[in-house]
């Protein structure tokens, strides 16, 4: 056996490699981490960019659905004001001429708000059918109106005693009994829900439509909400928050050549470009990935089959 060196005799680790490992081990932590938060900050970065393009989308399909039927059944023009920029109301007080704020709203008047209206296919006793995609707009004692598109004749105002049900190839609009007389109306006449104002009047007046920016609660500079206003002929006002993380909305309105409208009554489209952005105090910051942009553009028709 061999003997046991004396304790003074045995070696370990020096301060100097100690230092050394401990130098090293720092280096791989600190790039460790490094990676981990540059990889938290890339992913929280995509997840806000994704929540932009979704914003985006859904302020795009309701201005696009409410621009198409703009000056629906309305005798006068399609569009009211014509701002170039969306206007902003960045204090939401109901004021956008707030000094700084863009000079105007984007505005226009409709019989018939966002898909309240449908096709008729068919017609029967005491019923009307039609298209089953559009009859769930339609509801028990809703007063409607049936249009016939080739003359802009109104056929008739009738009021609904239930909700619509399925009915062969589409959806039933039930009458009374004896509200309706059958072949009054054909296949193509288009039905169109009247609007229906808080004092419980019924009335075929236009509606105005707007549009407009503000600021979002606990947001950036940049982060602005799409807000729509639908203002009855009564002055009954709602406010519909619709999209967030919108910067700016721009217009350009179209005459039926193409070239740039100068007037109202030459407005045939309107292109659309809608520019979104990550929360400048958010991901957005300077300090954290920096602002992200994305941008949507698309022409719409003012399909106006019945405006002057």
């Amino acid at each position: 056996m061999m003997p046991i060196a004396p304790f003074s005799k045995q070696k370990g680790f020096s301060l100097v490699e100690l230092l050394i490992v401990m130098v090293v081990m720092g280096l791989v932590i600190t790039a460790v981490y490094s990676l981990f938060i540059n990889s938290k900050k890339t992913a929280n970065t995509s997840e806000e960019v994704i929540d932009v393009q979704q914003n985006l989308r859904v302020a795009m399909d309701t201005l696009v659905g409410d621009i198409r039927m703009a000056g629906f059944l309305v005798d006068g023009d399609a569009i009211l004001s014509m701002p170039n920029e969306l206007g902003k109301d960045l204090n939401d007080d109901g004021d956008f001429l707030d000094t700084g704020e863009a000079a105007d709203y984007f505005r226009f008047q409709t019989c018939s708000s966002i898909k309240t209206y449908a096709r008729v296919l068919s017609d029967g006793a005491d019923k009307i059918i039609v298209e089953s995609d559009m009859a769930s707009y339609f509801g028990n004692e809703n007063t409607i109106e049936v249009i016939r598109p080739t003359t802009n004749a109104i056929l008739g105002t009738w009021e609904l005693n239930n909700d619509p049900s399925t009915d062969g190839a589409g959806y039933k609009l039930p009458f009374a009994s004896g509200a309706y007389t059958s072949g009054t109306v054909k296949a193509g006449d288009m039905v169109v829900r009247k609007l229906e104002f808080t004092d419980g009047n019924t009335e075929k007046s236009p509606a105005e439509i707007s549009y407009y920016l503000r600021q979002t609660d606990n947001g950036g500079t940049n982060n602005l909400e799409l807000v729509r206003c639908d203002i009855a002929s009564d002055g009954t006002l709602e406010k519909s928050p619709l999209a967030n993380n919108i910067s700016r909305i721009d217009f350009e309105y179209l005459a039926a050549d193409g070239s740039t409208a100068t007037d109202r009554n030459e407005i045939r489209a309107v292109r659309i470009t809608i520019t979104g952005a990550t929360d400048n105090t958010k991901t957005g910051s300077v300090n954290y990935s920096g602002e992200k942009t994305r941008q949507l553009q698309t022409v719409v028709k003012i399909q106006n089959a019945f405006g002057g």
